[in-house]
């Protein structure tokens, strides 16, 4: 590959990488569009389901990266559907402990199978050597993101 192709192939990865991530939440979409989710409500029931429970409401807040306001909203929505409930943190006042409910611990397993089926489709004829190879690049830029964020602004690593 030539200087020119790997600064063009550079330039666009991140583009790239954002709009597959965008495509691949939208096809969780439309799999889950039947049980009334959207991407704003599965993924709080998605990292919900994920963690072990209870889920200080900041953590959620980091782990959806997004804003608290937000997240304060989804979680009305999501408590007046009956899919979690939130009570408060006997370790700190100011926070809120979220926990799915029954109906939500369904909902979750519901999320999680979309999830695996669609990275199942969209995996598909990705040998695993490819797919290990593409974490391993994932890992690289993930510690280069790490280094970048530790290092004061103006000194260089």
């Amino acid at each position: 590959m030539s200087d020119l192709e790997r600064n063009e192939k550079e330039l666009s990865f991140g583009r790239r990488l954002a709009r597959l991530g965008a495509a691949w939440r939208r096809q969780v979409d439309r799999d889950l569009h039947e049980y009334g989710l959207t991407e704003a409500t599965w993924r709080p029931v998605l990292y919900l389901g994920l963690l072990p429970p209870p889920v200080r409401q900041t953590d959620l807040v980091r782990a959806l990266e997004i804003e608290a306001p937000s997240v304060a909203r989804l979680l009305d929505v999501l408590e007046r559907r009956d899919l979690v409930f939130r009570s408060p943190d006997s370790e700190d006042k100011r926070s809120k402990l979220v926990s799915l409910t029954e109906k939500g611990e369904r909902t979750a397993r519901q999320v999680r199978h979309a999830v695996e089926a669609v990275s199942n489709r969209l995996l598909q004829g990705i040998s695993t050597p490819e797919l290990q190879a593409c974490y391993s690049v994932f890992e690289r830029i993930e510690a280069n993101l790490c280094q970048r964020t530790s290092t004061p602004a103006g000194e260089q690593a």
